[in-house]
């Protein structure tokens, strides 16, 4: 039974829900929600036809001190068992507090810390990742987590509006519960990663979803037409279904490669290995007399590789690099591999399609454009190994997964 206290808070309209835009969300809590984090942001609204008896906590920024305790979360909510160590280490946490690129929202309950939420900032470039989503177990069916990421979001959204024109996330398929909240919030799902985690034990997939400002389509976007190759162009299909992203060249690309070029450079390729002290190999690939270079992140808990970067000038660099990749692959077991290709490049996507990669996702506006000042789309490119098992898609996502014949 709803409060005679809560019947006086301000009401979010059902329709508000699932908006097109940042500002859209931000304009659903005009005049409501105080920014005032540090001193702690209370959740004073209720959202029509949802039951708004749950806990509402209050959100707080996270200080160094409460590193220690966002650590002990995390190790309690998942047995230590997270695949992403530096979470779990109490002063790698806090160097993060400390860094004005990460943030992380405490979740209080009567002055217990109930969970976290993090975001992490890539200033130069305009975009942010919001993820580490962890609440503690007593308080998964009580507290609105709607509610709380719904704030959360609101201050980020709001603090760094002038300073992030893209936010994205990825969602665990294990349940359809993170991706609906995000939803809620205005995400929308534009890529499947089969097989890219593992949470308890168990092998599990993603989904990446992302939201925009009203102008990072119009303003920032490059104005070249992406040419695609046949197997991406259901991905572009979806993305353009969201945000009407207009022509594309489709492109027939035959590789002529060099051989004797092929061959001088396996031989001029220099490696570098280096692994972190939270159990992450970094991997970097040069070739001698070349301004070319294939880094990427191979993650040992999960045996993924991602965050891969890449800068080639012809297709035989590539090529040389996609066989240097192949080789680890096979030597550390992965079983999940993910690259971000140009939509540009119909000849690059064709030789990953050719090494076994599959387009499985398209970003418009994601790649920022050093050279002219736009964001250029990619093409989200993964292979992966085993059967998909354990996967709940809202219908946007499962919309995409049928698409791809997966």
């Amino acid at each position: 039974m709803i409060t005679q206290e809560l019947l006086t808070y301000p009401v979010i309209p059902k329709e508000y829900l699932f908006p097109k835009s940042i500002e859209e969300f931000l304009d659903m809590f005009k005049g409501i929600l105080d920014l005032d984090i540090e001193k702690g942001m209370e959740l004073n609204f209720i959202i029509e036809g949802r039951n708004n008896n749950k806990i509402s906590p209050i959100l707080r920024l996270a200080k160094p001190k409460d590193a220690k305790e966002i650590a002990k979360i995390c190790k309690e909510v998942y047995k230590n068992s997270y695949p992403y160590k530096q979470i779990e280490d109490p002063s790698h946490v806090k160097k993060m507090i400390k860094s004005p690129n990460h943030h992380f929202i405490l979740f209080i309950v009567d002055e217990y810390i109930a969970g976290c939420f993090r975001c992490e900032i890539d200033f130069d470039h305009k975009k942010a990742y919001m993820g580490t989503f962890i609440l503690r177990e007593q308080f998964h069916k009580n507290l609105d987590v709607v509610k709380t990421i719904m704030g959360a979001y609101y201050w980020m959204w709001s603090t760094f509006n002038d300073e992030v024109i893209v936010w994205y996330c990825e969602n665990r398929t294990a349940h359809a519960t993170s991706q609906y909240i995000t939803a809620v919030c205005g995400i929308n799902t534009i890529a499947i990663l089969p097989n890219k985690d593992v949470f308890y034990g168990e092998v599990e997939s993603d989904v990446m979803g992302i939201m925009y400002r009203q102008d990072t389509l119009k303003k920032y976007r490059s104005k070249k037409v992406p040419s695609l190759i046949e197997g991406s162009v259901d991905c572009f299909l979806h993305a353009d279904n969201l945000y009407q992203l207009g022509f594309f060249h489709l492109v027939s690309p035959h590789l002529n490669l060099d051989k004797q070029l092929i061959n001088s450079l396996k031989e001029k390729i220099k490696r570098k290995i280096t692994r972190d002290k939270q159990g992450y190999q970094h991997f970097c690939l040069k070739i001698e007399e070349r301004d070319s270079y294939f880094t990427f992140l191979h993650t040992l808990s999960i045996q993924n590789f991602e965050k891969t970067k890449y800068k080639v000038s012809c297709l035989e660099e590539l090529y040389v690099f996609l066989e240097e990749i192949q080789k680890y692959i096979t030597e550390y077991e992965i079983r999940y591999c993910e690259i971000f290709i140009s939509s540009y490049e119909p000849q690059y996507q064709q030789l990953l399609q050719e090494f076994g990669f599959q387009a499985r996702g398209y970003a418009p506006s994601l790649l920022y454009n050093e050279l002219n000042g736009t964001y250029d789309d990619q093409v989200i490119f993964n292979w992966y190994k085993g059967e998909i098992e354990k996967i709940e898609l809202l219908p946007q996502g499962q919309e995409l997964y049928d698409m791809l014949g997966l």
